[in-house]
């Protein structure tokens, strides 16, 4: 099916998922626990290292907000409007802002195959490439070649090329 422009993109739902989980772990599990281990069990030593736990789970959830692109806008026949996904008011990284569609040179695909340890299919990323000084643009998150389809598609309808590359997971 062809992509009809408008179109509209978020790539926010799998950050937030990861981001709404180590909230949970630290509110809902975390924080309780110490409370119990400190007023009601007396073992300091079991706060200690939930504490531990606590600071840990902190430190790869700011890497996670740090690293994984999170956004969510529209592709029209002229531009690209991306806004910031927020997650309880806390801005997810990701390029922001209204890009002409003239400063983008291609579509490009990134075909990942799954580590040899984990069950389940290749999956893909889709991104406008902008040229120097405007942000790749994350599209879309897919999997079992529906990417290659989208690549395709949205390149078609945008009159860029559409680059395909494999690379590691």
């Amino acid at each position: 099916m062809p992509v009809e422009l408008p179109y509209r993109f978020d790539t926010s739902p799998v950050v937030k998922v990861i981001l709404r989980g180590v909230v949970a772990l630290l509110l809902l599990v975390l924080v309780p626990g110490m409370v119990y281990s400190l007023f009601v069990s007396h073992s300091h030593a079991a706060a200690v290292q939930l504490l531990l736990v606590g600071l840990i789970a902190t430190y790869f959830g700011r890497i996670f907000l740090r690293n994984l692109d999170g956004s969510h806008g529209t592709i029209t026949a002229d531009a690209v409007v991306v806004e910031p996904g927020t997650l309880y008011g806390v801005r997810l990284h990701g390029p922001a802002g209204r890009f002409p569609l003239q400063d983008f040179r291609a579509v490009k695909v990134e075909r990942v195959p799954p580590p040899a340890w984990v069950e389940g299919g290749r999956h893909e990323r889709v991104s406008l490439v902008g040229t120097d000084g405007t942000p790749d643009i994350l599209i879309a998150r897919t999997s079992e070649d529906a990417g290659r389809a989208l690549g395709r598609d949205l390149a078609a309808a945008l009159g860029l090329p559409c680059q395909e590359e494999r690379v590691p997971y």
